[in-house]
Order: structure tokens, then sequence, then C-alpha cells
């Protein structure tokens, strides 16, 4: 307010002069910061010699002026003027080095020293106004590194400074920044970004631009957080003892990567068949060495730089190669008078074409042996255990790349099944509260082993077996009431034998298959009746009309 008072006098001063009498027109100068500027003043006489005078240069705003001459002396500078201020051409002023606070008004003054009128005096005086044009010039930028964290905001500041102003504007990789992006503010130079995301990573370019030219300053944001996955592994298939390699390539910053891939669940270096075939390149990506089928599965990369939690990626490894039998066991035990089976343990990729046998080193005819068949697996499944199925027998898979070879021969060896010595009677009945004991044994070759198992829900933790193999119920519950299943096995076979189990003195079970059946006029309703405990039963049905 003061300032702008000031200038208004000012204004009426070189208006009407001092006494109101009309003055010449202001004269306006304009400079360019650094260069030079002439301040016109034309008060000395055009020709011939002066008289006795004193020039002086006064800059509204200054107590003092800011320049004397007086004849021959040393002229009286301003401080701030020291050094770049001469006369020219008579009591012109030259102004050298520009500076952006030169510019303002300045009055020229002629005094003659020989003239003592007051009048003559108060009309003695020109007044110029200087214009310093600048270039922009930043006061203040933000760094030229920043690190932020992913997920919080920043905000970047550039304050320029200049004649004319400069109007201050923001860049991403040659994109003006603040208009249609929602997390990006920019107002008055300032930059503020609400939520930093890996993307807002890059070069931010400040630009302070006017009609004298522009300034530039470039922030380089750096996003901290974990790694970002830009190459995923992809789902590979080879051929059996290929090499296989799995990309995996990962931006973050810090950018102190390490990956680590794994097998399913476990680190490739922590499976021994893995470990000598297998290495991570610098890049991430996955080497694998002459692949074989056991290395089929999930591969999963996990690269990490020590921040948060890790991302991860996942692809699957296929691996091709012929039909192949695993582990051919060298006996084969059949049950002697019943159903057997002769496993070829294979595996296949490509899947299982078909399965040939021999049989003590001559192809196996299958028409030639009533009852024998071959399993969609490969199996060969003997109808009956007897002489005829004794001998060495070998397998031979294939698919659509051949066969890794036959087996190893198997020799098939005729062994007891299990048969029973005791059995449990078909039904008992006992109180609620009592012990019951229900016997069960059988003998065979090997030894079978004896269990039991309710049919339906378990009740492991009442059923105990004792050295007899015998079943034995103490106390005997609501919840023992059901089937059990008496089961011998051995390897050749497995037989079973069932009972039911009735628990007296008991509240009624629950009914089962509930269904209703609409009618015109009604509805009929069915169940199933459970156990009665050993009492008469009584049924009611409830029902709300709606």
């Amino acid at each position: 307010m003061v300032w702008c008072l000031s200038l208004a006098i000012l204004s009426l001063i070189i208006s009407q002069g001092a006494d109101g009498r009309g003055k010449p027109e202001v004269v306006s100068v304009v400079g360019r910061a650094g260069e030079s500027a002439v301040l016109g003043c034309d008060l000395l006489p055009p020709a011939g010699r002066p008289p006795l005078h004193v020039i002086e240069w006064l800059r509204f705003g200054f107590l003092l002026p800011i320049f004397i001459q007086f004849g021959l002396y040393s002229p009286r500078i301003d401080p701030d003027y020291v050094g770049r201020v001469r006369l020219q051409k008579g009591a012109s002023l030259q102004i050298e080095g520009l500076r952006a606070e030169d510019q303002g008004w300045y009055e020229c003054r002629v005094l003659f020293l020989d003239q003592h009128s007051p009048e003559e005096d108060s009309a003695n005086g020109s007044w110029v106004h200087l214009t310093v044009n600048s270039p922009p010039q930043f006061l203040e930028t933000p760094p030229q590194v920043l690190e932020v964290w992913e997920l919080e905001p920043v905000t970047l500041r550039c304050v320029a400074q200049g004649n004319p102003q400069p109007r201050v504007t923001w860049k991403l990789r040659g994109q003006d920044l603040g208009q249609g992006q929602s997390q990006v503010q920019v107002l008055n130079g300032t930059l503020r970004i609400r939520r930093v995301e890996r993307s807002s990573a890059g070069v931010y370019t400040c630009q302070a631009s006017s009609t004298e030219g522009s300034a530039t300053h470039a922030t380089q944001l750096l996003v901290l957080g974990p790694p970002v996955i830009v190459v995923p592994p992809k789902n590979s298939t080879v051929n059996a003892s290929q090499d296989v390699s799995l990309a995996c390539r990962a931006e973050a910053y810090p950018a102190n990567l390490t990956y680590s891939w794994f097998q399913d669940s476990t680190n490739v270096f922590h499976i021994s068949q893995l470990q000598p075939r297998v290495r991570i390149l610098v890049d991430g990506s996955l080497r694998l060495q002459a692949a074989q089928p056991d290395d089929a599965g999930r591969y999963t990369c996990v690269p990490s730089n020590g921040l948060l939690r890790p991302p991860s990626a996942s692809a699957y490894l296929t691996v091709l190669y012929p039909a192949q039998v695993t582990a051919m066991p060298p006996e084969t035990p059949l049950p002697v008078g019943m159903r057997g089976v002769i496993r070829c343990p294979v595996r296949a990729n490509p899947p299982l074409l078909f399965v040939s046998w021999t049989k003590d080193g001559q192809a196996l005819q299958l028409d030639k042996f009533p009852g024998w068949s071959q399993g969609p697996e490969g199996s060969l499944i003997i109808a009956l255990g007897n002489e005829d199925a004794l001998g060495e027998y070998s397998c031979t898979p294939y698919n659509s790349l051949g066969t890794a070879g036959p087996s190893p021969v198997t020799r098939v060896l005729l062994k007891a099944p299990p048969a029973f010595l005791e059995r449990p009677k078909e039904e008992y009945f006992q109180e609620v509260g009592r012990e019951l004991l229900i016997p069960c044994s059988a003998r065979g070759d090997p030894s079978p082993t004896i269990s039991w198992a309710k049919v339906g829900r378990g009740l492991q933790a009442q059923a105990q077996v004792d050295s007899n193999s015998s079943l034995i119920l103490r106390p005997l519950t609501k919840e023992a009431h059901g089937r059990w299943e008496c089961t011998a096995s051995n390897a050749v076979a497995r037989v079973a034998a069932s009972t039911n189990v009735y628990v007296l003195g008991t509240s009624p079970h629950v009914v089962t298959n509930v269904s209703v059946v609409p009618l015109p006029k009604g509805a009929n309703v069915s169940w199933e009746p459970g156990f009665d405990g050993g009492y008469l039963q009584r049924f009611s049905v409830w029902y709300t009309p709606l």
C-alpha cells in the first residue's frame, strides 16, 4: 500500500513538477541484465563550454544521489554502483553490468553554480524509468536426486525470478504434468504427487520460461520399494537331456537384486538331483542342464532387494521322454486261488500307448491263458492264481516317443491269501455302558494284519483291539451303534467281514431319508426310522402353515 502510494506521488511530481508546472514526458529505457544502458539527460547546453555546474543522478527510494560529479573532481558514487556507472554525452549516465535490482526511477539534475534563482533551480531535472529485463533464474529447486518410499506422498518445489516474471511448468518424459492426472497436482511451480507408485519414478524437469529465455532443472525421483517382475518365466516343454532356460527379470530401487528359484516349494539348490545341474544367472534366469523326467514341475522365481515382501512368478516345466519302467520288484506274490495282478510300474510323457510282456523270455500270448487280460495301465490281470502263473516276467512300455527299454524280470510266487479262522457274528446286541467283545482272526502267507473300522463315522477313541485281534468296546456307548468291519490283509490279498452292533437302552436314533410329496389337499411325508434303542418308538410330524 505504501509503495503504491509512493508511486502515485512520484507520478504526480513527474507529470506536474514540484511547483505544478508541466514537465517533458518521462523517458523509458529498457536494458537487459548483464548488459549496459544509457539514461539520457540533455540539461547541459548543446554547444559551448557550460558554466560551472554539478551533475547529480538520484534514484527514487535512495536517500542520497547515486552519482555526483563536480568539475574535474572524482565523482561520488553509491556503493551499489561503484565501477558500473560513468557519464556519457554530457550529463547522460551509462550503467554497465545491469542487475535486476537496478530497475526503477532515476532523476537527472544539473545545478549551475552561477545561477541563484530558486525558480530555475526547481526546473532543473529530468526523470528516466529504467526497466531491466532478465532471463529466468531459480531461487529454490529440489535436490537433483530424491528417494521416496512407494505409496508415500512427495512435493517438488521450484521458485524462479526474472523480468518479466517467468512461468514455471513441470514435465516428465516430455509430457506436461498437472493436466488430467488425478494423483499429480501442479500449483505455482510446486509439484505434488499424492501417492507415489513405481511408475512415478523418472526424471522430472522444472522449466521456468519468459520472453527473456528459459531455465531448466532436473530431479531424478527414485522410488524405494520391493522389486517388480517385468519379464516373468513362461511355461516350457523340452525333451529329456535338453538344456532348459527359464527367464525372470525384475526392476527395483535399490537395485541390489538377488534371485531365488524354487521347484514347487523347495529351493532348487536344496534338491540333490538338481543342485549339480542348475545355475542362476546374473539376469535372474534359471539354467538347467540335461533335463530329466523328475525335473518336471512348477518353478517359481522370487527376486528380492530386502524391502518388504518380494513378488514371485511361476511357470511349469514339462519334460518329454520315452516310456520307461520305474522300479520293477524282483518278486511279485500272487494269491492262490484268487484274482491277482502283475504290475508294470511305468511313467511316460507323452502318455502311455501300450505295454508288451514276456514270460520266461518268450513273448506272452494272452489268448493261451483263459481269463488273463491286460489292464489300461499295462498290468497283467491273472483271473486265478495257480501254477500257470509261475515264471519270470518282463514288461516293455511304449509311448509316441518310443521306449526306454524292457524292465528287469520279476519272479511270480504263489502265496496263501488271508483266510478267516474266526469271523464276527452278523449281529451283536448289548446294553449301553456294558462291555462288548467281538472276535476276529485270520491266517495267510505272509501272516495277515487285522484291523477294525466303523463304517461311516469313526469311533477310533473308543475302539480297542486286543492281542487276539478282537474288537473291545468298553464302555459301550450309543455312538458305537452301527456297522463294523474287520479287515485281514497281506501282500497278496485283502478280505473283510462285517457285523452290526445294536446298543440297547438308549434314546432313539435319528430318522433318515425324509421326503415330502405334495398332494392336492395335503402332503405325503415318509422316512426311515432309526434304531429304537430297544424301546417302542412313536413319531410326531410338525408343520407350519405358510
